[in-house]
């Protein structure tokens, strides 16, 4: 049998074999212990062993394959059961395989989908890491987070006091307009719920939800309040961001790489070279990679003429070497990368470095350098296969290794500096509605450590607030209650003063390769 009938056959095992009156391996005894007790005649006839096969005496080699973690002990069990069932029971017609697919078809059949694709799921994660299998839901939910996606109305906000503003449309002409909203509203109520005073992150999280289903805006336009009914519908979020920063320097950031991080990164690169921009600190540290045509497509406006990457498939047929056929490297780069740098950003990277387009600044790189796809099945179900692998632009394998930079540089951590945040009183309780410089100390600090996500910009005491003290509370031994009381606010100045705060020094050292001031960041 194949590598990934024998992965299915181990889960099989793992998950379903019970052979009543048969005591199987203990881990490391490749020996099966014949216990029956009952009927009489099976116990006097048990020192008359089946003569050995020729497929039972290949079951040595199992004990090679589970060294190498590729065969359990349970799928030993399970081979060799069928093979005793095949040479003992009165119908001499099954075979040792048979008995083996019938388990697994009656068990399966039993079970259904659910069965089916814990199975699938158990074989490809045997295979290697990154292949996998998703049922329909997984699958949606799979490419939404590749492509950045969520379901919202379509509309760009920000921050205007104490409102939160539309100031625009992710689709001009689109739902959005087309459902009465215009630049300039004000968000006062969302489903009924006040708010203002919220933050653009409080509010976003209350405008999205599931595709297709409505959400009742309440808007203030020109001193009038507005109901407009919205329809959720796919948005990506940004996965580009960037600047000029003091000197002329540009900064693009870009967090993985989606269906639209191409032109989003054509939109930023257009906009710094409109400004004379020449050197750019591209960051690329915690990028998990995502869409290869993504990280070509900007590789072939980034990097000078010739060979971005080799693809290299099972059937050298399909191999094809992209290409850049841009005539002048628009930028002199410096690219920080770090441990968490893979898969597609490894392929902009190594692009980069070895086209001498820009230099590698940071640590080692992940080293993912092999590439999947994914085959729709008829009942919505996806197979995710690793189906091919790359070399950089001058040849190399860099799977496992990863790249590395022309100049280590390593960050570290310092405590957080207390000093500039709001100070408790440790005397006074606040609760819901409440206000003052208590409310303000704990926004901060519970934001800081990512329980508190809304508004700092005011210190009254609103629901989310009390959230983020609930779940503080229960992390820490506290008692629940969602109060800010005295033991609480102690206890957030202690494990507030234990943090410690990431001191980037690779941003600070690309910054002064490109001559800028590291008092300008």
């Amino acid at each position: 049998m194949d590598k990934v009938r024998r992965s299915l056959m181990s889960l099989f095992i793992a998950a379903a074999i019970a052979i009543p009156g048969v005591s199987v391996f203990a881990e490391g005894n490749n020996d099966i212990v014949t216990d029956y007790a009952s009927p009489e005649t099976i116990v006097a006839e048990a020192d008359e062993q089946p003569e050995a096969t020729e497929e039972a005496e290949e079951l040595s080699n199992f004990e090679k394959l589970e060294e190498s973690g590729r065969v359990s002990v349970e799928y030993q069990a399970y081979e060799l059961i069928s093979q005793y069932i095949a040479d003992l029971y009165l119908d001499d017609t099954y075979t040792a395989e048979d008995i083996m697919n019938i388990g697994i078809s009656s068990y399966l059949g039993e079970n259904g989908d659910a069965a089916l694709v814990a199975l699938l799921k158990a074989a490809l994660h045997s295979i290697d890491d990154y292949s996998d299998f998703y049922t329909y839901s997984e699958y949606v939910e799979y490419t939404n987070n590749l492509n950045k996606t969520f379901y919202g109305l379509g509309i760009n906000m920000q921050q205007a006091g104490e409102y939160v503003e539309i100031v625009g449309f992710v689709e001009e002409g689109g739902l959005a307009e087309q459902s009465g909203f215009k630049v300039g509203d004000k968000i006062v109520k969302v489903d009924g719920v006040s708010v203002v005073g919220s933050s653009t992150s409080e509010v976003r999280n209350l405008v999205i939800g599931e595709l297709g289903t409505t959400v009742l805006i309440t808007v203030d336009r020109d001193g009038t309040e507005l109901e407009i009914t919205g329809t959720r519908t796919a948005v990506n979020d940004s996965t580009v961001t960037g600047g000029i920063l003091e000197g002329n320097i540009g900064y693009i950031k870009i967090s993985s790489f989606s269906a639209n991080t191409a032109s989003e990164y054509s939109a930023v690169s257009e906009t710094l070279r409109e400004a004379g921009v020449t050197d750019v600190i591209l960051d690329l540290r915690n990028n998990p990679g995502g869409l290869l045509s993504a990280a070509v497509d900007i590789a072939k406006q980034t990097i000078p003429s010739g060979k971005i990457v080799d693809v290299q498939y099972r059937n050298s047929e399909m191999n094809y070497t992209y290409e850049s056929d841009l005539d002048v490297a628009p930028f002199k780069m410096v690219v920080l990368v770090n441990g968490n740098t893979a898969s597609s950003a490894e392929i902009l990277a190594s692009a980069i470095q070895e086209s001498k387009t820009g230099i590698l600044m940071g640590e080692q790189t992940y080293g993912k350098a092999v590439i999947q796809s994914t085959y729709s099945l008829n009942n919505g179900m996806v197979l995710k296969l690793t189906i091919g692998q790359y070399l950089t632009r001058n040849g190399n394998k860099i799977n496992g290794e990863g790249l590395t930079p022309d100049e280590y540089v390593d960050n570290y951590y310092k405590k957080i500096d207390t000093s500039s945040y709001s100070k408790f009183d440790f005397l006074t309780p606040v609760s819901v509605g409440g206000s003052g410089e208590n409310v303000s100390a704990a926004k901060e600090r519970l934001s800081i450590m990512g329980y508190f996500i809304g508004n700092l910009g005011n210190d009254v005491f609103n629901v989310d607030l009390y959230d983020a003290v609930k779940k503080f509370q229960s992390d820490n031994g506290l008692t629940d209650t969602g109060v800010l009381d005295v033991p609480t606010q102690i206890k957030l100045k202690e494990v507030f003063e234990q943090l410690e705060t990431t001191v980037d020094i690779q941003m600070q050292e690309a910054y002064k390769y490109f001559g800028g001031n590291v008092e300008d960041l």
